[in-house]
C-alpha cells in the first residue's frame, strides 16, 4: 500500500512539474488558422505568443475560416459584419498585418467536405509560404464546439499535405509551389473535457499581455458585455462590496476593465505555473519532431561554424 502511495505521490509531482520554456523558432512569417473572428486572441492561448512573435521581427496572417453570424446579439449578416470589423481591429493591436475570411457558415460546418476547406488551407500556406502555423490542437482529448474540431482536423491535413507536389498539382501550374511548414504551435481549451496537455510554456512580457488584453477586449460584440459589468456590480452591492476602480466608469468601460483584467490574471497564473512571471503553454512541434532519432543526433552533434 505504501508502495502504491508513493508511486501515486509521484505521478501528482509529475503532472506539476513546469514546462520547459520554448526555444523560439527562427523565421519571418507565421500563419494563424482559426475557426472564428475571436479565436486568436481566447485566455486558453494565441494573444500573447502573437505580440511575442511581432515584437521578434515576424510577420503575421490570419485565416478565418467561418463568417460567425451567430456570434452576438444583432442578427446573422449584422454580427457578420460587426465580427469581422473586430477582428481587424484585434489583429491591428497584435501586429497581424492581413486577414483571409473564408466565410464558411458559423456552427453548419459539419457537412462540408473537409478536402475543400483542406484545399483552400493548402492554396494559402503555398502562397504565403509561413515558417509558423498556429492552430487548434487537433489531437485534443474534445473540443465540443464543431467549428474548432472541422478547422483543427482540415488545419493538420493541410500543413502535411502542401508539402507534396502531387496534392493540387493545378497549384504548380499556377506558379505556386510545394511548402513544408517547419514550425506548429497547438492550443486546446481547458474549461470543458478532459483538458489540454502541453508540452512548452511560452515567457511572456508587460507589453505583450497589455496588447493581448486589448485585443481580447476588442471584441465587444461577444466579450466585455456591459450586462455581464452590471450583474457583477449588482452581486457585490447585494453582499456589501464594490471595487474602487470601477467606481466612476459606465457598464461598457467596466466591464472592459473587468475582461483586461481576467486575461492578465490567466496569464499571470500559466507563468507562475510554470516558474513565470506571465506565460502561455501550447503543444509545440518542431520540424524533426517526427524523426526523434535525427533530432536527438542533432542536439547532441549540431555545432556553430
Amino acid at each position: 500500500m505504501r508502495s502504491l502511495a508513493l508511486l501515486a505521490l509521484l505521478a501528482l509531482e509529475a503532472a506539476a512539474a513546469p514546462l520547459p520554456a520554448v526555444k523560439m523558432p527562427s523565421g519571418r512569417l507565421f500563419m494563424v488558422i482559426q475557426p472564428h473572428h475571436d479565436d486568436h486572441t481566447t485566455d486558453y492561448g494565441f494573444g500573447g505568443l502573437i505580440a511575442r512573435l511581432v515584437d521578434e521581427g515576424w510577420r503575421g496572417v490570419y485565416i478565418r475560416a467561418s463568417n460567425d453570424e451567430k456570434d452576438g446579439a444583432h442578427g446573422y449578416a449584422l454580427n457578420d459584419q460587426i465580427n469581422l470589423k473586430e477582428c481587424l481591429e484585434a489583429c491591428r493591436i497584435l501586429g497581424i498585418e492581413r486577414v483571409h475570411s473564408l466565410n464558411w457558415r458559423n456552427d453548419y460546418m459539419d457537412p462540408i467536405p473537409t478536402q475543400e476547406l483542406r484545399a483552400q488551407l493548402i492554396l494559402l500556406i503555398r502562397l504565403y509560404r509561413p515558417d509558423l502555423v498556429l492552430g487548434h490542437d487537433p489531437w485534443g482529448h474534445y473540443d465540443r464546439n464543431p467549428d474548432h474540431r472541422k478547422v483543427a482536423w482540415a488545419m493538420a491535413e493541410a500543413v502535411w499535405m502542401a508539402g507534396y507536389a502531387g496534392v493540387h498539382p493545378e497549384h504548380l501550374a499556377a506558379g505556386l509551389k510545394p511548402h513544408r511548414v517547419p514550425y506548429l504551435f497547438l492550443k486546446a481549451r481547458v474549461d470543458y473535457g478532459r483538458g489540454h496537455e502541453p508540452n512548452v510554456v511560452v515567457e511572456l512580457n508587460e507589453s505583450q499581455i497589455a496588447r493581448k488584453q486589448k485585443a481580447y477586449s476588442a471584441h465587444r460584440n461577444v466579450y466585455a458585455s456591459p450586462a455581464m459589468a452590471r450583474a457583477i456590480r449588482k452581486q457585490l452591492a447585494a453582499e456589501g462590496l464594490f471595487v474602487p476602480e470601477l467606481e466612476g466608469l459606465n457598464d461598457q468601460q467596466a466591464a472592459v476593465l473587468i475582461e483586461e483584467w481576467y486575461m492578465e490574471w490567466i496569464s499571470r497564473k500559466r507563468g507562475e505555473e510554470n516558474g513565470l512571471r506571465y506565460g502561455e503553454v501550447y503543444w509545440f512541434r518542431d520540424e524533426f519532431d517526427h524523426l526523434p532519432g535525427l533530432k536527438d543526433y542533432l542536439r547532441e552533434n549540431a555545432v556553430q561554424p
